[in-house]
């Protein structure tokens, strides 16, 4: 009897180590891949260039402006001559009329940014300006207490150096700023991102909310105003010509891109194999009028060019006064403008205990979710101040609702880090989970480090980062076509990686690896 229980013992222990034997070979790049991962973790440098060369899929939470390093943004504006207010380092454009002798106006507080920065001397301000245009060094001061502040001041600053007064020079910049990007996606191994930008504003912007007079809004906007009546009002207006004429300069401005690049030519530059969309943002801290407009042109537009402007999103800080005011109307009106085809990814729940009240932290998930229709949750840091999370996450699962994480950010600009960030609270619930760079350029980063930071904070296997590079490509705004052709592009792209990295270990070290991952997991 006795002999037949170690029998019985013994042919369980080697069931179970071939089983083990079975899974760690049954794709041996990738299983050595992931076990020479794990001997990384105590060798941070090591395990950053492993995940610069590792595929990352896409970026779907980038903020073209925010996406630019400073430097850039400096080159430009000396290449065109623009301005700099060296009291609060803000870039300004050219005054009209300026004479060649004072460029910048008789001012003289504003300076040709050339000649602030020029010479031996222009090291200094040219560091004090990196700073102003970026969280780089940044120290609280009463006028900037919080890396909050200090994130959300950078836009204004280099605003000037995004556009000018007219579409054509703002185009250039576009193109210029995506041609840059993705130049930089392509050196980062990404294959794909969707930049948030602003496709309508100035005097069309404010000519078109003057339709919903309170005569159309029955008195001032509020979430009982119909919407339907107010896009009623803005189409009589002239909402489709603007959005079709929108669409056409849009289709001009990828042939800029395209152009800048060399694409489909012989000098083609890296960054072409890299696709992108964009997504049409509305600023959330405007007049409602001016609110309600943005969404509806955005909405008409993905629905005219979904080729070139994939979905929509609203920005600006979420704790904002008017942000959190119109809050519950905004849902309401993405739900109505949106519908079902239009795809929607929101900044919801980039809130946190003591930056807004906590009436303020426990429903702007949920209502992004199940009322504005959310198909993407941008950060999603306020997770656990929701009413009935764990309801809310299964919802979520249900939905197939993706949350763009970007770790630096909500370090950045909310303090959340470590064990306070709820990114792991997703992936235990089994919500899809992407990483992000949000505004790698004001951050000073790239989407290698968010990567190597899920993996450093957080314990992330190999396995897990490959899911969250999938899942980017899964839920990017695409048709169901393209997302699997991505996809395919991702799998080629990793096998060819863990073949590059099973192919340069000794084998020696291979078989070391094959019995570690044969272990149980822990030991």
């Amino acid at each position: 009897m006795r002999r037949r229980i170690w029998i019985a013992v013994f042919l369980l222990v080697a069931a179970a180590f071939v089983a083990r034997l079975v899974l760690a070979t049954r794709d041996m790049p990738a299983a050595l891949t992931a076990a020479q991962f794990e001997t990384l973790r105590t060798d941070l440098p090591r395990m950053r260039a492993f995940l610069h060369r590792m595929p990352k899929g896409g970026d779907l939470h980038t903020h073209l402006s925010g996406a630019v390093y400073a430097e850039r943004y400096i080159a430009w504006a000396i290449r065109d001559g623009l301005c700099l207010r060296p009291a609060d380092w803000v870039i300004l454009p050219r005054p009209e009329g300026a004479s060649a002798e004072q460029p910048c106006g008789a001012d003289p507080a504003i300076v040709p940014i050339a000649t602030a920065l020029a010479g031996g001397r222009g090291q200094g301000p040219y560091d004090l300006l990196v700073n102003a245009l970026s969280t780089r060094w940044f120290v609280p001061t009463l006028p900037v207490p919080s890396g909050h502040d200090q994130f959300f001041g950078t836009f204004g600053k280099f605003n000037a150096a995004t556009g000018g007064a007219d579409w054509d020079s703002t185009a250039r910049a576009i193109a210029e700023m995506v041609a840059d990007q993705l130049k930089q996606y392509d050196a980062d191994t990404v294959q794909y991102a969707e930049f948030m930008v602003t496709l309508f504003e100035g005097e069309d912007r404010r000519r078109l909310a003057q339709a919903l007079t309170p005569e159309v809004t029955g008195g001032a906007i509020t979430a009982e105003t119909p919407p339907a009546a107010m896009l009623a009002a803005l189409e009589r207006a002239g909402l489709p010509d603007l959005v079709a004429a929108k669409a056409a300069q849009l289709k001009d401005l990828t042939a800029r891109i395209d152009a800048l690049l060399g694409c489909g030519t012989a000098r083609t530059e890296p960054g072409c194999a890299v696709t992108y969309r964009f997504i049409a943002q509305v600023s959330r801290n405007a007049p409602p009028a001016e609110v309600f407009t943005q969404t509806a042109h955005a909405a008409a537009l993905v629905r005219t060019a979904p080729r070139i402007v994939a979905g929509l999103n609203y920005v600006g800080p979420e704790d904002y006064r008017i942000s959190l005011r119109d809050y519950r109307m905004h849902m309401g009106w993405i739900g109505f403008l949106a519908g079902r085809d239009v795809p929607v990814a929101l900044h919801a729940g980039e809130l946190w205990l003591g930056l807004v009240p906590p009436p303020d932290l426990d429903f702007h998930i949920r209502e992004a979710v199940e009322v504005a229709g959310a198909r993407r949750i941008g950060h999603g840091t306020a997770i656990g101040f929701e009413r009935d999370m764990d309801g809310l996450l299964a919802e979520m699962r249900r939905r197939d609702v993706a949350v763009e994480i970007a770790l630096t950010s909500s370090d950045v600009i909310l303090g959340v880090r470590g064990k306070e960030h709820p990114i792991t609270t997703y992936l235990s619930a089994g919500v899809p989970v992407t990483l992000a760079t949000d505004d790698a350029g004001v951050s000073r980063i790239d989407l290698s480090n968010e990567y190597f930071r899920a993996a450093r904070d957080y314990g992330l296997d190999y396995a897990t980062l490959k899911t969250l590079a999938r899942a980017a490509l899964a839920h990017a705004f695409l048709s169901l076509d393209e997302r699997q052709w991505q996809l395919g592009r991702l799998d080629s792209a990793f096998a060819a990686f863990e073949r590059k990295v099973a192919d340069g270990l000794p084998l020696k070290t291979k078989a070391a690896l094959v019995a570690r991952a044969m272990l149980p997991k822990g030991w």
